[in-house]
C-alpha cells in the first residue's frame, strides 16, 4: 500500500506539472488568435498561426486527461453510483476502473502506431508552410500514457481502500 502512495504522490506531482503546462500552452493559444486577427485586419496575414493553435489545443486536451481523472472531474453519468449500497458502489467502482483502463488500453495501443507513422513519414498540416504533426500526436500519447497510470492507482486505491484525508470520497451520500 506505501509503494501505491508513493506512485500517487508521483503522479500527483506530475497531474500539477502537466495543467500548469497545459495552462501555458492554453495562453499560447490566445497570443497566437490575437496576433492571427490582428495581422489579418492590418492586411499581413501569417500563414499557419491557426493550424498550429489547433496542435496545441490537442496537446492540452490529451494532456490534460489525467488531471480530470485524479480529481474526478470528468464527464459522467451517475445516474446508479448514488443508488447502490456502498459494497456494489465499490464493486461499480472497480468494473467502471477496468473498463476504463480497457479502453485507454487500446486508444493508447493506436496511438503508439500513430505516432509511429507521423515521425518516419513526415506527416504535416497541408499549409504553406510545413508544420509537422507528430509533436501534438506525442503530446496525446504521452496524455493517454499518464491517463492510464492514473486509471490504474485509482483502481488499486478503490481495491485497498485508500484515500487521502481531502479527496476521500463520502461513501454515505444520498444513501
Amino acid at each position: 500500500m506505501e509503494t501505491i502512495k508513493k506512485l500517487d504522490k508521483i503522479l500527483k506531482f506530475t497531474n500539477r506539472r502537466l495543467s500548469e503546462l497545459c495552462g501555458i500552452m492554453l495562453f499560447v493559444i490566445m497570443i497566437l488568435l490575437l496576433i492571427n486577427v490582428f495581422s489579418r485586419e492590418f492586411g499581413y496575414p501569417i500563414d499557419g498561426l491557426s493550424n498550429i493553435s489547433v496542435l496545441i489545443l490537442i496537446s492540452v486536451v490529451y494532456l490534460g486527461l489525467a488531471t480530470t481523472e485524479e480529481t474526478n472531474q470528468h464527464a459522467a453519468v451517475e445516474l446508479l453510483e448514488y443508488r447502490l449500497n456502498i459494497k456494489n458502489r465499490k464493486i461499480l467502482m472497480i468494473v467502471i476502473h477496468i473498463i476504463k483502463l480497457i479502453a485507454i488500453g487500446i486508444f493508447a495501443y493506436a496511438a503508439i502506431g500513430n505516432f509511429g507513422f507521423s515521425l518516419e513519414s513526415g506527416e504535416a498540416f497541408t499549409d504553406v508552410i510545413y508544420i509537422p504533426m507528430w509533436p501534438s500526436k506525442l503530446a496525446l500519447l504521452l496524455g493517454l500514457i499518464v491517463f492510464e497510470v492514473q486509471i490504474a492507482v485509482n483502481l488499486l486505491k478503490t481495491l485497498f481502500n485508500i484515500h487521502d484525508d481531502d479527496d476521500a470520497p463520502d461513501l454515505t451520500a444520498n444513501i
